[in-house]
C-alpha cells in the first residue's frame, strides 16, 4: 500500500469525525520523505511540506486548519521552541498506526522541546522519543484548550525525560488523553506536571516509570476542577507517589489503578496527595500478585 493509499484509507474513516468533529479549516500535509520546505508546498499529500513548523506557518488562526503528518515520517527536536504551535486552533493529526505514526526525536539539547504557544491546538497519533538525556521538558504547554491524544512517549537507550508535559497558569482546560508514557531510569520528575491548570482533564493513560517527586505532580499554584480519571499508574521510585498536587488543589481523582514501591505498610499516603480533591474508586499495590487496596478514606 502507497503512503497516499494509507492516508486515503485512514481519512474515509470514521476517526477525522469522531475524533476532529467537522471543521471548514485549510489541510496541510507533512512528509519528511517527499517533502519540501518551499512555495507551493504543503496542500496536498502529493506536494507535502517537510517539517512541522513549517506547515504550522502555513495555517490561519481560529479557522480549524488540521495539518495530517504523513506515516514514517521523522523529525528531530533539538532546540528550545524548535516547534512551536503558535496559531490558534490548529489540529496535528499523525496518520498510521503502530511504529508507522509519525515520529518526533528530542535530541541535541536538554532543553529541546514543543511549545504550546496558542490556544486550542491538538496533537493526535504521534509518537515521541527522548535522546538526550535529562530532557527538561519535552511539551511545554503556554496556552488554553491544549489537547494531546492517542500519543506515545518513550525513552531511547538509556536517557530519560525530567518531564514529559509542563504547564504553566496559562494551560487551562488541557486534555491529555488515551497516551502511553513509558521511562524505565532514575532521574525523571515527573510525567505531567501542572502549575495553575484549571480544568485539566488527565484520563485513560498509562503512565510507567521513575518519578522522583510523582507521576502527576501539581506544584506553586493550585490547579482547579482537576478531572484525574481512570488512568494506570506505576511509579517505580520508592515511597514516591502516583499524584502529588499542592495544597488548595480541587476536582476529582477516580478510577485510577497501578503500582507503587513501598517501604512498609501500603498507605494512602504512598499513592495519593490529593490536596481538595475527592476520591472515588482509586486502587494502588506495592507486591507483585496482590490486588489493590482502596486509596482514601472511606465516607461515613
Amino acid at each position: 500500500m502507497s503512503r497516499n493509499q494509507l492516508y486515503s484509507e485512514w481519512l474515509q474513516g470514521s476517526l477525522v469525525l469522531a475524533d476532529l468533529g467537522i471543521s471548514t479549516g485549510s489541510r496541510f500535509f507533512v512528509d519528511s520523505v517527499t517533502g519540501s520546505d518551499a512555495s507551493g508546498y504543503g496542500s496536498t499529500p502529493d506536494l507535502p511540506v517537510a517539517t512541522l513548523d513549517y506547515a504550522v506557518a502555513l495555517c490561519t488562526a481560529n479557522k480549524g486548519d488540521i495539518i495530517y503528518v504523513m506515516p514514517t515520517h521523522a523529525e528531530n527536536i533539538a532546540a528550545a521552541a524548535d516547534i512551536a504551535l503558535d496559531i490558534a486552533e490548529v489540529a496535528v493529526v499523525g496518520l498510521g498506526w503502530g511504529t508507522y505514526r509519525p515520529t518526533f526525536t528530542f535530541t541535541t539539547a536538554d532543553t529541546a522541546d514543543i511549545d504550546i504557544d496558542a490556544a486550542n491546538v491538538r496533537i493526535q497519533n504521534c509518537r515521541f522519543l527522548c535522546d538526550i538525556d535529562a530532557l527538561a521538558a519535552g511539551i511545554d504547554v503556554n496556552a488554553a484548550g491544549f489537547q494531546l491524544v492517542n500519543c506515545f512517549f518513550n525513552i531511547v537507550g538509556t536517557d530519560d525525560a525530567l518531564i514529559w508535559v509542563l504547564t504553566d497558569a496559562a494551560a487551562d482546560d488541557m486534555s491529555i488523553i488515551g497516551c502511553e508514557f513509558r521511562g524505565s531510569h532514575a532521574g525523571p520528575t515527573a510525567c505531567i506536571q501542572l502549575v495553575g491548570a484549571d480544568r485539566a482533564r488527565i484520563e485513560d493513560n498509562y503512565i510507567i516509570g521513575s518519578y522522583s517527586d510523582a507521576a502527576i505532580n501539581g506544584i506553586t499554584t493550585a490547579s482547579l476542577e482537576l478531572l484525574i480519571r481512570n488512568n494506570v499508574i506505576c511509579n517505580s521510585v520508592i515511597d514516591k507517589l502516583w499524584i502529588d498536587l499542592v495544597a488548595s488543589c480541587t476536582g476529582f481523582i477516580v478510577g485510577n489503578t497501578g503500582s507503587v514501591v513501598s517501604t512498609g505498610a501500603i498507605s494512602d499516603a504512598a499513592i495519593i496527595d490529593a490536596a481538595n480533591c475527592q476520591l472515588a474508586e482509586n486502587y494502588g499495590s506495592d507486591a507483585v500478585g496482590e490486588t489493590g487496596q482502596l486509596v482514601g478514606v472511606v465516607s461515613a
